[in-house]
């Protein structure tokens, strides 16, 4: 069995050892910081609530805010603690850098400012869900709240009486503010309420600085029919705004009617999108899919693509049939600029029917097409990858930055159309910069660098990649080594290339994370979006937060880490002080042997590394 090491103990291990293995990488990104461990022991270090310990494998998954807050809702363990029943005050929703965490919201305890008065978050049926564990956040670090509540004028039960459930906006500084409540009255309508759970709105949500937010909801009462009874509010504390309401007139389009869909709303300040269908004479499957934005309306909103129509500026081509539109991650842009996904009709073949396309006040382009030739595989000598080409991206990992890079895990084929057999790598992580340029990071089979003997698996729908408008990519991707296998926490930018930041595994986990090897290590995936064109769990400003788990052991961990682009131009300056000299020579030749000051990715340190430090030597650039 393995040893279990305390927290205590762990950051002892961290300060003898942590500046000497990770913060020695290549690339000058920060050193790991372990904000709290679960091993159901230790304390929890919860303000307020005394002599309690986190219940181990209870983490959400953490997001991070610019200035690296962390939060996290999770379960505690202790004197005065109950876990069951009407009297549950286990869940903490809670936020901070570490010890001591600050309560944000608990479970039989006030809700957000007192807002509706006397009300307690509770739920006596399922305790554990009487918050969401959802990693709502605005950049500047505003909470989302959503949970089940109990009180004097809450109503538990009933089509058109239950009210039970609402959602918070705690800004940075300043008073909690009441979102939704269900039930509120539905703003542009005749009296329709929300009948949808604010618990429910989940990862679907989008939160602003602004303390706005989107929210898609079911309407009851009022004046409302089966032809309208859904909406999408703009949620602004009492000052809501009804963005689109199913059965109202579909702009620019004359005679026809729109339903928005219950998910796939994103904000970017002050700039929404959203999917919808339309309904009316003509319409079926294969052309009624639109997507809508407010960038650049006239009205409140406008169509800016629909399955069916001709592309403007594309002779010839046509967005194709059924389900040919999709967005990925954040696909609104500072600018205005709208990216999404379709499959092409017209004068395609099914070599180049497929496109990831953007639209800006009408005019498109397309970024990366079906066919395209991929530097590093089309022109590769290995014959595992020569020739081929781009077939289409993952859309659950595909994200564009704000500011318009394009990171995204790709598929590629060969030159007729045709998939690539198995076990014939078939897949790559890729980026398109936002001067065009298409760069190739890794590709399925290549070896991971920092790790000898080590290998990329398929790169498709297992990276959970995020990416930030500092120019950073980072992405946990499956790995293996023909024995075991594992999982590689990697990060790239323009400067500074491809470089491991962890890695999970039976024989290949860090300690660092919990004192033991962890074998999990967890990103959030494609909803780790918040509505100010950012992150939830990289951030425009590098900070990365993660769960690192020892299942084993029952050791759980949270921390974040600074991943910064601007420092990569330097890799030999080990110590970070900003050139390279002696300290940096001390530190590669105690390296020696080890992976700790790899500088040219093959996996240890040895005399490519000295090479490299002794032509590097004097002021970084």
């Amino acid at each position: 069995m393995k040893s279990i090491v305390r927290p205590s103990v762990v950051g002892l291990f961290l300060t003898a050892s942590l500046a000497a293995t990770l913060s020695t990488s290549a690339f000058a990104d920060g050193s790991w910081e372990i904000l709290t461990v679960a091993d159901g022991l230790s304390p929890a270090n919860v303000t307020g609530v005394d002599g309690v310990v986190w219940v181990p494998n209870q983490f959400s998954t953490p997001a991070i805010d610019a200035n690296g807050k962390v939060t996290f809702r999770s379960q505690i363990a202790g004197p005065g603690i109950t876990a069951t029943g009407a009297t549950a005050n286990h869940v903490v929703l809670v936020t901070g850098t570490g010890a001591p965490w600050t309560v944000v919201a608990r479970n039989n305890s006030a809700v957000p400012g007192n807002l509706p008065a006397g009300a307690i978050i509770s739920r006596t049926a399922s305790p554990n869900n009487s918050i969401a564990s959802s990693n709502n956040i605005s950049s500047n670090g505003g909470i989302v709240v959503s949970g089940y509540m109990t009180g004097p004028t809450i109503v538990n039960s009933g089509a058109t009486t239950q009210n039970d459930t609402a959602m918070w906006f705690l800004p940075p500084s300043g008073a909690p503010v009441l979102l939704a409540q269900r039930l509120d009255a539905c703003p542009g309508t005749a009296g329709a309420q929300y009948s949808a759970s604010p618990m429910n709105a989940g990862s679907g949500q989008r939160t602003n600085n602004a303390g706005e937010s989107l929210f898609y909801t079911a309407l009851v009462g009022g004046d409302t029919v089966t032809a309208n009874n859904a909406a999408i509010v703009l949620l602004n504390g009492g000052s809501d705004v009804l963005v689109s309401r199913k059965g109202e007139a579909a702009p620019g389009y004359k005679g026809l009617t729109l339903n928005p869909d219950s998910f796939g709303q994103f904000l970017n300040g002050s700039t929404y999108a959203f999917s919808a269908k339309l309904v009316g004479t003509g319409i079926t499957t294969a052309n009624d899919s639109v997507y809508c934005t407010n960038a650049f309306a006239t009205g409140s909103y406008r169509i800016f693509a629909r399955e069916g129509d001709p592309i403007p500026g594309f002779d010839g081509l046509t967005i194709a049939n059924t389900s040919s539109l999709s967005f990925g991650q954040r696909p609104v842009s500072t600018d205005g600029t709208m990216t999404f996904i379709a499959t092409l009709g017209g004068a395609v073949t099914s070599v180049d029917n497929g496109a990831v396309m953007t639209e800006r006040n009408g005019v498109f382009s397309i970024l990366i097409r079906k066919g395209q030739a991929i530097p590093g595989i089309t022109d590769s000598t290995d014959p595992n990858f020569a020739g081929k080409v781009f077939q289409s991206p993952n859309t659950t990992g595909f994200v564009r930055t704000a500011s318009g890079m394009l990171a995204f895990e790709g598929i590629f084929m060969n030159p007729d159309g045709t998939g690539i057999s198995s076990p014939a790598p078939a897949t790559f992580v890729g980026v398109r910069k936002t001067d065009g340029t298409l760069v190739t990071v890794c590709r399925q089979g290549d070896a991971v660098p920092g790790l000898k003997g080590w290998v990329f698996n398929s790169l498709n729908g297992s990276t959970s990649i995020c990416a930030s408008d500092n120019g950073c990519v980072v992405f946990a991707a499956n790995i293996n080594n023909g024995v075991d296998n594992g999982t590689a926490l990697m990060a790239w930018d323009a400067v500074g290339g491809l470089r491991l930041l962890a890695k999970a595994g039976t024989t290949i986990g860090d300690t660092n994370f919990t004192g033991t090897a962890i074998n999990q290590i967890s990103l959030a995936g494609s909803t780790a979006s918040n509505g100010d064109g950012g992150g939830t769990c990289l951030t425009d400003t590098g900070w990365l937060v993660v769960r690192a788990n020892d299942t084993a052991s029952a050791l759980y961990a949270i921390a974040r880490i600074r991943v910064e682009s601007s420092g990569a131009a330097c890799p030999a300056d080990l110590d970070g002080d900003g050139d390279v000299g002696a300290s940096d020579l001390a530190e590669l030749l105690s390296a020696w042997g080890t992976a700790n000051a790899d500088l040219d990715g093959d996996g240890d340190t040895g005399a490519s590394d000295l090479a490299i430090v002794l032509s590097s030597w004097g002021a970084c650039p």
